[in-house]
């Protein structure tokens, strides 16, 4: 099993390629749009292997995704998607706990609502977790791109306890690194246990005390998110 991690130029946004070397096969996570060609460049670079799926860990609301480009080009059954998405183009929908099988490598969804409704976690041969904005090097996701402030608060809150749990050696991965999200870390990737020692918001035990943390003192929010999230449902 290989994990192929693309830094999208300075934006601080991450795509993920996950590759089973033995039989050449591969998926792509979290592809965005503009960013076609260094995913592409990629799949190229690891010798062109079968592109099986396409995945979306959630919704998202600072960039435009490709999911439906490369869902076309490479003529998988839809984007990999969370059942409780709006997405209105063909999708395979997914539950908490589904297994999607790359070859020999096992990637099994987690469903961690909380950044939004339609969150996923993509568990990779029990090894390595593509956390999307779940959990980010030492900070979390916002919960303030819509809905309900403290339904999100609480199911964040639920996330993180389920998420912890995993084995301290759990690589993380998440879907934005270093300081243009406010991120003190410019490293590419963490581990479970690190996040448990020293991640501000993983610290926090009361449901209360954690709704504070999650609606004070975020930066502001992206550039026509509400826009981008209309695209990104449309399909």
């Amino acid at each position: 099993m290989r994990i192929k991690q693309i830094v999208l130029g300075d934006t601080g946004c991450v795509s993920y390629i996950v590759l089973c070397e033995k039989e050449n096969i591969a998926a792509i996570i979290d592809p965005f749009d503009k960013f076609e060609k260094e995913v592409e460049d990629e799949i190229e670079n690891l010798g062109n292997p079968k592109i099986k799926y396409i995945m979306d860990t959630h919704t998202h609301a600072d960039r435009k995704i490709s999911s439906p480009y490369f869902a076309k080009k490479y003529e998988t059954e839809g984007i990999v998607k969370s059942e409780k998405t709006k997405y209105q183009g063909l999708k395979i929908k997914t539950k908490d706990g589904d297994i999607f099988q790359v070859g020999d490598v096992k990637i099994e969804v987690l469903f961690t609502p909380g950044h939004t409704p339609d969150h996923n976690c993509y568990l990779i041969d029990e090894l390595c977790l593509l956390s999307g904005d779940s959990i980010f090097i030492g900070d979390i996701g916002r919960i303030d791109l819509g809905g309900d402030y403290r339904e999100k608060s609480d199911l964040m809150f639920d996330c993180l306890r389920r998420l912890e749990k995993l084995p301290k050696e759990t690589k993380v991965y998440p879907n934005h690194v270093g300081a243009v999200h406010a991120i003190s870390s410019e490293k590419t990737f963490s581990t479970i246990g690190k996040e448990v020692e020293s991640n501000e918001a993983l610290q926090i035990k009361d449901k209360d005390e954690f709704y504070i943390y999650m609606t004070e003192g975020w930066p502001p929010k992206p550039d026509n998110w509400e826009a981008i999230v209309e695209y990104n449902m449309k399909g």
